[in-house]
């Protein structure tokens, strides 16, 4: 075979092996990737429970007198109404009325310290020794006691300067008078009356140096029937005005 046979042979299968090589390339089709799976979406977390509403506060009110006796104990129950107004579901209020100035008052505060109350109020002088001995008892409930000097780690003690309103009460009647003697209706013979019979008379003496004061005793706080006696006698007695420091409105009847 002579040399341009040779190289015409040796192109011819060159041009085979890239046309072979083409065919295979066309023939084999590359696969499409699968599409990648999407992420698995993130499993549901359950809400957190509502935390449970707080527990109200129990507060109970110990009255020395009934609630609608028009003056200190009507007082003190408008205040504990206040209460729950102002603080709603917080608080829970229970009060208890008439309770005498006894060993009645300790049993009636070991009932309220029993029953869950957390905050107790003692609303007359007369109950200072009882709330005493039950809060020496019960160190985790707190007490309030009204007028009262004697404290506790868990009590105190509150009061009003119902003092100034008797002095200026005592100006008014001094001015007033006709006779130059005023009554007053006491209730029980204890520091906060007498300071207020005090402050009525030197308020009266302020605008009126001739000016005497008679006091009639009831020794209770709430006796209308006694109230109203004691009134007339002051009356019969020359008084021409009159000052209470009892709870009920029977004096101005």
């Amino acid at each position: 075979m002579n040399d341009l046979n040779k190289r015409s042979l040796l192109k011819l299968a060159a041009l085979t092996a890239v046309a072979s090589a083409a065919l295979v390339g066309c023939g084999k089709k590359e696969e499409a990737a699968a599409p990648a799976a999407a992420p698995a979406a993130p499993a549901p977390t359950a809400a957190a429970p509502a935390p449970a509403p707080a527990a109200p506060l129990n507060i109970a009110f110990a009255y020395v007198g009934p609630v609608g006796d028009g003056g200190w104990t009507f007082a003190h129950d408008n205040g504990r109404k206040a209460l729950e107004k102002e603080f709603g579901d917080k608080i829970k209020t229970t009060f208890v009325e008439s309770v005498p100035e006894s060993a009645d008052a300790e049993r009636v505060f070991r009932d309220m310290a029993g029953q869950g109350n957390k905050l107790i109020f003692g609303t007359t002088f007369g109950y200072m020794e009882p709330m005493l001995k039950v809060a020496t008892d019960n160190p985790e409930i707190k007490f309030e006691h009204a007028t009262g000097y004697k404290t506790a780690p868990n009590m105190r003690t509150y009061d009003s300067r119902t003092y100034e309103g008797a002095y200026m009460a005592g100006i008014i009647a001094g001015a007033m008078t006709k006779s130059n003697t005023l009554g007053v209706v006491g209730s029980v013979p204890i520091p906060e009356v007498l300071r207020n019979i005090n402050s009525f008379t030197l308020g009266a003496q302020s605008v009126n140096p001739k000016i005497t004061t008679k006091v009639v005793w009831v020794n209770e706080w709430f006796s209308p029937p006694k109230e109203t006696e004691a009134a007339t006698a002051l009356i019969n007695g020359g008084a021409d005005v009159l000052f209470q420091n009892t709870d009920s409105p029977a004096v101005l009847k």
